[in-house]
């Protein structure tokens, strides 16, 4: 008897607790469009996406990209994350780095050619996943969300931030997740465990994709239809759990035996919990309401929607939804975006797979109570045409975005007088009067330069942001970093008097900038000065023509060459 109860897992019986739930809406929901049109929209979406990214390639690498780009070549020459460079991250999104460079070339275009590749996956697999626990319209619907609302310059969509990296293989674990428990097969834990834990491997804040999976486990075994016992439950979230964990130790074990686990550690742990609890709670709501602002520009209808799909999920039981599921995944997607609470735009991208999700829902309820008043099969495409028309409202509220900046005007709107275009030219310049062999220092935080260059830095410190925190480990950070550039003696010192590349405080230690200036004058000539936006264009002296320029803008370069 128990044989059979375990073959046939009865599954119009599963979620009796949870009233009117449909746990495998992909057996209980009829296809909406054909298998033709299924893929023709799909394939339309992926076209339009396409279409705009390739335009977007050549966007300079901002300081994210360019501490991703900078670890994943130190990684192709074979030199482990953390020991000549730090950072509170953890490794997955450089490794990915290095795995798209050793693609698409160690290029501004062969990165963001892997961001376009990795941006076009995903769409697929949350077609796929809102196919399962909803239908194919509302999947349509919220692939095409997606690949827009990803894409917005609200959430800098055109740089490869590690967010990207994480909701590829968490889209993916979510999936696996599904089919995992509608067929109790325990290789289908373990796989979808694994893919979330390389979400968490990608950055810390993948986390929450792994606490997701597990609560959606363990909430089926609490409430599902008692056909499988729980002593046979429970080696299914054992098995989930141990996989989700794998990626992170097999991790621990090379970063060991590379000799470097102890800086691993140090940053990613222990100062990245100093890092997470340096914002108040009154300043997070702050910053949130701030924040929420700006994300929704361009597109606030679609985020309005996304509400109220909540709310649809929620209270309306009519719904044929996997309820549990999308309420689950919601809440988790939002808790990934709040460890430190600083609420940054590209953050956010961990909850578009949801909000996606929430607005095809929104989209397929109106759809089912509009086919109460007319039964034409052409209902369908009167919503496709509706949320078309939605996109392309917003899309020309953005429109020197999406079809009209060029890539360096792109990069000024979006960030101001950060010395990103500026980067390229410096590097091209110190690439040029030096060899491999030569270490340079960036007194600041624009590791794209090291990227661009080739070179390496001189101290490990890339970032200068934590010396200037608040925090006990200052002081000795700046220390430290003074003591690593004195051993290397760097060729170049690119010195950047720009706010945003420091962020000092009053309350900052100064001991780096004394050192600095005392350092420099010991050894080094003037030899370039990068004056920037001064008014309407950057401004590039080198050599006698730097040292006889003055500097009219309060954001400029400064590039030293070390004597003799």
């Amino acid at each position: 008897m128990t044989k059979i109860i375990r073959n046939k897992p009865a599954i119009n019986n599963l979620h009796q607790k949870d009233n009117k739930e449909h746990p495998s809406p992909h057996y209980l929901n009829v296809d909406v469009f054909s298998l033709r049109q299924r893929w023709v929209l799909l394939g339309l979406i992926l076209l339009l996406l396409v279409i705009v990214r390739i335009r977007l390639l050549e966007v300079p690498l901002e300081r994210d990209e360019g501490e991703y780009a900078y670890m994943g070549q130190l990684l192709l020459h074979g030199v482990p994350p953390y020991s000549a460079a730090y950072n509170m991250k953890f490794p997955g999104t450089y490794l990915m780095y290095a795995l798209i460079m050793s693609l698409f070339g160690q290029t501004i275009q062969g990165i963001h050619l892997g961001l376009l590749a990795v941006n076009c996956l995903t769409v697929l697999l949350i077609f796929f996943l809102c196919k399962k626990i909803v239908n194919d319209f509302a999947a349509v619907i919220a692939s095409g969300t997606y690949a827009v609302l990803s894409l917005s310059p609200s959430v800098f969509g055109f740089a490869a931030h590690a967010t990207h990296f994480v909701i590829l293989p968490a889209v993916a674990g979510a999936l696996f997740l599904l089919t995992a428990v509608e067929k109790n097969k325990p290789g289908f834990y373990v796989l979808s465990g694994a893919l979330f834990g390389l979400a968490f491997l990608m950055k810390q804040p993948g986390f929450f994709f792994v606490a997701f999976g597990g609560s959606y486990i363990l909430y089926r075994f609490l409430f599902s239809s008692p056909a499988y016992p729980v002593k046979e439950k429970s080696p299914n979230l054992t098995l989930f759990t141990l996989a989700a964990l794998l990626p992170l130790l097999v991790t621990f074990i090379w970063l060991y035996t590379a000799g470097v686990f102890g800086k691993f550690w140090f940053w990613t742990v222990q100062y990245a919990a100093k890092y997470g609890a340096q914002v108040s709670l009154p300043r997070a709501i702050a910053i949130f309401k701030y924040r929420m602002a700006s994300l929704t520009n361009g597109f606030p209808l679609l985020w309005f929607m996304s509400g109220i799909g909540f709310l649809f999920v929620i209270f309306l039981r009519e719904l044929k939804v996997n309820r549990s599921f999308i309420i689950l995944f919601s809440i988790f997607s939002f808790l990934s975006v709040c460890p430190g609470f600083y609420f940054r735009e590209h953050y956010f991208i961990t909850l578009l797979p949801a909000v996606s999700i929430l607005i095809g829902t929104f989209f397929n309820y109106l759809r089912e109570k509009s086919s109460a008043f007319s039964k034409s099969p052409q209902l369908k495409f009167v919503g496709i045409g509706i949320f078309a028309v939605i996109l392309v409202v917003g899309v020309v509220n953005q429109k020197e975005y999406f079809m009209k900046d060029g890539p360096a005007v792109i990069s000024r709107k979006m960030f101001g007088d950060n010395p990103f275009p500026e980067s390229l030219e410096i590097a091209r310049f110190i690439e040029a009067r030096s060899s491999r062999a030569d270490r340079i220092l960036v007194f600041g935080s624009e590791p794209q330069i090291y990227f661009y260059s080739k070179r390496i830095s001189a101290t490990g410190h890339i970032y200068t942001y934590e010396l200037m925190e608040k925090q006990s480990d200052s002081l000795s950070m700046q220390e430290e970093m003074a003591s690593e550039v004195e051993a290397a003696k760097p060729k170049f010192i690119v010195d950047v008097h720009v706010s945003w590349s420091w962020v000092v405080t009053p309350e900052s230690e100064n001991f780096i900038f004394g050192w600095f200036g005392n350092y420099v004058r010991s050894g080094y000539t003037l030899v370039g000065v990068v004056d920037i936006k001064t008014p309407d264009a950057t401004v590039y002296k080198w050599y006698d023509d730097a040292r006889n320029y003055t500097v009219r803008s309060p954001s400029y370069v400064l590039i030293y060459e070390r004597l003799g």
